[in-house]
């Protein structure tokens, strides 16, 4: 599945909803049979569990705990924990899609205003005792070198990220806004990128959700700033 065109736990400590911090527990559900929709809850409690921990502490085990489904039902399913893992991510790309880039980069601001509000958007959804960072960063920076499969999905993600980017960029040098040439669009949209998933580590370092709010406007003004248009004379 190409995410990027098809758009592509603990209960504690709290946070606010959301694909870029973590899903609502399941862990708390009485084992339950085979149902519509036990795939779905094994799909959403995992991504909950790799993003609040990491994807080799969690175990088939947990993770079927997690969703009240037995291990039968798991393997029905899935073949593995990577499928499930896979499955989730498309979950959460989907998700973060609805949630925060389709309504940070809607056409009722500037474009480049809707950069800054995307950063905006990604620490609202960030802030709770714990930061805990992009899930797919996470994933890539923990399996990169060990899964391909993984790794090729959140590239695959990261793309889906960067259309957006480089979709405003293109619509605010159509309107003027800068002077920025198509040739410029792509290598542009990924140093965006780039700057986004450095300000979610960092912002996960401190574990301080404000850093990613702070970087919102110096995202537009340290890498587009170059090619903004002359003032007036």
């Amino acid at each position: 599945m190409d995410v990027a065109r098809s758009a592509l736990s603990k209960a504690e400590p709290t946070h606010r909803g959301g694909p870029l911090c973590r899903f609502a527990s399941i862990a708390d559900q009485s084992t339950m049979p085979r149902s519509s929709t036990a795939r779905t809850r094994l799909v959403e409690s995992a991504g909950a569990r790799i993003h609040a921990s990491s994807y080799a502490t969690a175990t088939v085990e947990d993770l079927c705990a997690d969703a009240g489904v037995q291990k039968g039902s798991f393997y029905y399913f899935f073949p593995s924990k990577r499928d499930l893992a896979l499955a989730a991510v498309d979950d959460q790309w989907a998700g973060t899609r609805a949630t925060i880039l389709e309504p940070a980069f809607a056409p009722d601001v500037k474009p480049l205003e809707r950069i800054a509000r995307f950063f905006r958007a990604v620490a609202d959804r960030q802030r709770g005792d714990v930061v805990l960072g992009c899930p797919f960063g996470n994933l890539a920076a923990e399996l990169g070198t060990q899964d391909p499969v993984i790794r090729d999905r959140v590239r695959e993600v990261f793309g889906g990220y960067q259309a957006y980017f480089e979709q405003a960029l293109r619509e605010a040098a159509a309107d003027g806004c800068t002077k920025l040439r198509e040739t410029d669009v792509p290598g542009v949209a990924q140093a965006l990128l780039a700057y986004f998933q450095g300000a979610l580590l960092l912002a996960k370092t401190r574990n301080d959700a404000t850093i990613i709010d702070s970087l919102a406007d110096h995202a537009v003004n340290l890498v587009v700033g170059t090619y903004r248009e002359k003032e007036p004379a």
